[in-house]
């Protein structure tokens, strides 16, 4: 074979190659699209409704959960963050945050792992419509407190509820998603 030859084959296996990892990608995609997946700044809300307002009133709370900062920074990005007169509505009924001690060490007797969780319960309506009524949602973490860092445990506690939270967040996002694709398409359960 000449040197033109093994040059176009080359060519050829190289274009075939690339051929093949956009049908890969393009399949993900689908896959991935028909499974409910979409990306973090898509929208959440049904066709039509261009706001949503997030409601949360703990009188006996004086600072704002990272939950609820979450879902408004989330909703602010996309320009979806809507006033208390939206058409779309997700009140946070209760955010509860639990700890609980899981074992003790044999020597001292001191703690030395925890389990603490966060639960959040809402709803969410569109149009004055409940779409999700008293949803609850919790999320669970252990963390072990090493000896010679006594000090640092609430800090690490305090770090592990914010990102329980922020991952709570999106979760109610993804379910409040979820709703919104069946208000969109009531019949694509048929199938």
């Amino acid at each position: 074979m000449n040197h033109k030859g093994a040059s176009r084959t080359a060519g050829l296996a190289s274009w075939r190659q690339r051929a093949a990892a956009l049908m890969a990608v393009l399949v993900l995609l689908a896959v991935l699209g028909g499974c409910g997946f979409h990306l973090q700044g898509s929208s959440p809300l049904p066709d039509g409704v261009d706001s949503m307002y997030v409601s949360y009133n703990d009188p006996y709370r004086v600072d704002t959960p990272p939950l609820v900062t979450r879902l408004r920074e989330r909703l602010r990005r996309q320009h979806l963050l809507g006033e208390t007169d939206a058409p779309a509505q997700l009140i946070i009924n209760h955010l509860v945050n639990d700890s609980r001690l899981m074992s003790v060490s044999p020597v001292d007797s001191t703690a030395v792992e925890y389990e603490i969780s966060t639960q959040v319960n809402f709803s969410y309506r569109v149009n004055g419509a409940d779409q999700l009524s008293d949803q609850t949602l919790t999320v669970t973490r252990d963390y072990s407190v090493d000896q010679g860092q006594r000090l640092s445990v609430d800090a690490e506690q305090e770090s592990l509820l914010t990102s329980m939270q922020k991952e709570l967040a999106n979760l109610i996002l993804i379910r409040i998603a979820e709703v919104n694709h069946k208000l969109v398409r009531p019949d694509s359960n048929a199938s």
